[in-house]
């Protein structure tokens, strides 16, 4: 599961992506890319992988957080952005909302 998180975030095109989120302060886009797109797609590759099918609840319940957690530590390495950063962008953004 690891590997193939590390090795879906850290895909070239998709950093520049999430990095460009960044510089216009995009936030909200941000997060939905690391936490729920590219969460989601992993999950269901990897469900697919073992046998599983198409996103099996299991392994969504088991990995989710774990996934999104390396998604914003491959974000972070990129970007040099600190993770404590990340999480008060992320707190304020749920502040506003």
């Amino acid at each position: 599961m690891r590997q193939l998180a590390e090795r879906s975030y850290g895909r070239e095109q998709f950093l520049r992506t999430l990095f460009e989120l960044a510089l216009e302060d995009e936030w909200f886009q941000l997060q939905h890319l690391i936490q729920h797109d590219m969460a989601k797609a992993i999950l269901a590759d990897y469900s697919c992988r073992q046998g599983k099918g198409y996103l099996d609840s299991q392994i969504y319940y088991d990995h989710w957080e774990e996934v999104i957690d390396i998604g914003w530590q491959v974000f972070c390495n990129h970007t040099r952005i600190p993770k404590e950063k990340v999480i008060q962008h992320l707190k304020q953004l749920r502040e506003t909302i």
